[in-house]
């Protein structure tokens, strides 16, 4: 089988979701039994009891393919763009902790 450039692609976004949550877990321990991988996408949920859950994903839009972090709140929630993985695991820390 031939890989293709989308093939490749998605395979990354897969790895680096893993990286994301990995990280997570080195920071912070405790989260290791509060994410959920999602089995068909890139999107990694981030359970806070009492708080609503965190959602980490790769979206593809016009501009290009970037991971955003959505944050529960009220009014309503707050959605962050993340420049890496990296950006990725301080949204989801500094939301932790706000």
């Amino acid at each position: 089988m031939d890989i293709t450039r989308n093939m490749a692609d998605s395979f990354g976004d897969w790895l680096e979701r893993d990286r994301i949550q990995q990280a997570l877990v080195s920071a912070r321990p405790e989260l290791a039994d509060a994410m959920s991988p999602d089995d068909h996408r890139p999107l990694l949920r981030v359970r806070r009891p009492g708080a609503g859950t965190l959602l980490v994903a790769r979206v593809t839009e016009r501009s290009g393919t970037h991971w955003v972090v959505g944050v529960p709140g009220q009014p309503s929630p707050t959605l962050h763009e993340a420049e890496s993985p990296d950006d990725a695991v301080t949204i989801v820390l500094a939301a932790l902790d706000g």
